[in-house]
């Protein structure tokens, strides 16, 4: 059975069980837990809004030899049993943040707080990109050779932005020979690694992981996975987990957006649109590349606030109340003719949308939406007509719109690539 130890107390084990499932670590750990309750007047008082202290637990599983310290673990229930040889009282913590390191002892030897300047990001879609640099194949005339190099042969490149000092890409990889079946398995992995100007809490890595997911998806949209995350701390590789969001993984071949190489396209994405440190359009940029799995409503909303924090941000005549107008005949008329009244009709259109959504909730009465224009001085317009039926396929042709415009946005103008091919499609 495994054992852990609660915040940095190693005098005192407590015999556990536990189970790793997605973006989370359980232990039911032997620990009676209501000894942390304060007695009043002699009594300890457990309500259902006890809340209890969250702490890191060391976990170590000499028989499987893994080893696992989990951050701020928090309280997950308990349970006792009795009259079994395997009774007890059985305390439950979860934490969705822990390291991994093969060496127990190098686990108790990480800060309350670790920091590191180094984040190496492992996937095997790495390698449809830059093919296996450790591997040579030389097809000779007497031999047929497979050299598997063990140094490093990573590519590089400088960003010197946003706390990012450089990245590289390279390649790992691992054998196995079955005596029995006389097979030799060798297996690659392609990494990312992010090299920091200044070293980050490893709350902080998150982002760093979150941002270049980002970029990857736009490169090749639902292709890159996450396999493993490593963190370099003094010198010292520990493998962390992270919870991450998930999002529709292809298995086919997926070609790359832009025609350029991986890491230039990299460094763009890290100078043109800095995700951590940016602002409210780029902030939104997630949830049209990754989390677009929403309601129609919410993608709508979206894909509008993204176009209205751009162009508001723009020194253009006519941004501030014009700017829905403008993203449709610089972003959208290009691939899809429009008139000057059918652009300012649509324009209108997804304005009303939206501020019936916001101030009156998602629900159209009757399918039927007021479309009201600017006021000609105190008359109303002309122009104001009530639109019908404002159904589903009315509203999902407006958000397919938007969610164009945006991704035209993103690659022409913040990116700077006029020509590309983006095939992610919300939903």
């Amino acid at each position: 059975m495994a054992v852990c130890y609660m915040d940095g107390n190693y005098k005192i084990s407590y015999p556990c069980t536990y189970e790793i499932r997605e973006d989370l670590l359980e232990i039911k750990a032997e620990y009676e837990i209501e000894e942390e309750i304060e007695a009043v007047n002699g009594v300890k008082i457990w309500t259902s809004s006890m809340e209890f202290q969250k702490r890191d637990i060391l976990l170590v599983d000499v028989q499987n030899k893994k080893n696992y310290l989990l951050k701020n673990a928090w309280y997950a229930g308990n349970s006792a049993v009795y009259n079994s040889l395997d009774g007890g009282v059985f305390t439950t913590f979860q934490s969705n943040v822990y390291f991994e390191h093969r060496d127990a002892e190098r686990l108790m030897d990480l800060p309350t707080t670790p920091k590191t300047d180094n984040i190496k990001i492992y996937s095997k879609s790495i390698n449809d990109l830059i093919g296996c640099p450790s591997l040579r194949i030389e097809n000779g005339e007497q031999q047929y050779t497979i050299c598997l190099s063990r140094e490093k042969n990573a590519r590089s490149v400088d960003i010197a932005a946003n706390n990012v000092k450089c990245i590289s890409v390279g390649d790992i990889w691992s054998s196995m020979r079955d005596r029995g079946s006389h097979h030799i398995d060798i297996d690659f992995c392609g990494y990312i690694e992010i090299e920091l100007m200044r070293r980050v809490n490893y709350e902080d890595i998150a982002d760093f992981l979150r941002e270049l997911r980002i970029f990857m998806q736009l490169y090749v949209p639902g292709k890159f996975r996450v396999e493993k995350v490593q963190v370099q701390i003094k010198d010292i590789y520990y493998q962390l987990h992270l919870p991450q969001r998930p999002f529709s993984y292809q298995e086919r071949r997926v070609e790359r957006t832009v025609a350029v190489d991986l890491l230039d396209f990299l460094k763009n994405c890290y100078t043109a649109i800095p995700y951590r440190k940016s602002t409210a359009d780029v902030r939104n940029i997630p949830y049209i590349v990754l989390e677009t799995s929403r309601s129609l409503e919410d993608n709508f909303l979206m894909f509008y606030r993204f176009v209205e924090c751009y162009y508001k941000r723009q020194s253009l005549p006519g941004a501030k109340n014009h700017f829905l107008a403008i993203g449709i005949q610089e972003h959208y008329v290009k691939n899809h003719p429009l008139s000057e009244e059918e652009i300012e009709k649509l324009a209108q259109e997804m304005i009303c949308l939206r501020n019936h959504y916001v101030h009156a909730g998602y629900f159209i009465r009757n399918s039927c939406l007021k479309i009201t224009f600017p006021r000609i001085g105190e008359k109303k317009n002309s122009k104001d007509y009530t639109a019908h039926p404002v159904d589903v396929n009315w509203i999902y042709v407006r958000t397919k719109m938007l969610y164009e415009i945006v991704v035209d946005i993103i690659f022409t103008k913040m990116l700077g690539y006029t020509d590309y091919q983006f095939s992610k499609h919300f939903g």
